[in-house]
């Protein structure tokens, strides 16, 4: 009991990552089943696929982190914040739709190319 209370008391950077790394699995599962389970295969696959996992946490963890600053320096215009957000988030929810399909037209159409020549 006594070795849990002094360690209660240490900072480490190490506890802090691996409490960051099991709330972000705990918080949402299906950006790790993205991550392990489709990107890193990708990245084995190619030499340029060494940079995808650093693309996918910039662009995972940047919206986070400007989330979590503006929430920390402006408490008082919450309300009209999360307004904005919404109704970005739900033209970026189209924008982005659109082009997961085009992409998947695209990759459709490169697959019959491939089976018909």
């Amino acid at each position: 009991m006594k070795m849990i209370q002094e360690r209660k008391f240490r900072s480490n950077s190490v506890d802090s990552a691996l409490l960051g790394f099991i709330l972000s699995l705990s918080f949402c599962p299906y950006n790790a089943a993205l991550f392990f389970g489709m990107l890193i295969p990708m990245t084995i696959a190619s030499v340029k696929g060494l940079y995808l996992p650093v693309v996918y946490s910039i662009t995972t963890g940047l919206p986070v982190a400007i989330v979590a600053f503006l929430l920390a320096f402006s408490v008082s215009g919450i309300g009209t914040f999360y307004k904005r957000v919404r109704t970005f988030q739900v033209w970026f929810n189209k924008i982005v739709a659109v082009l997961f399909i085009i992409i998947g037209i695209y990759f459709i159409y490169l697959f019959v190319l491939q089976h018909i020549a």
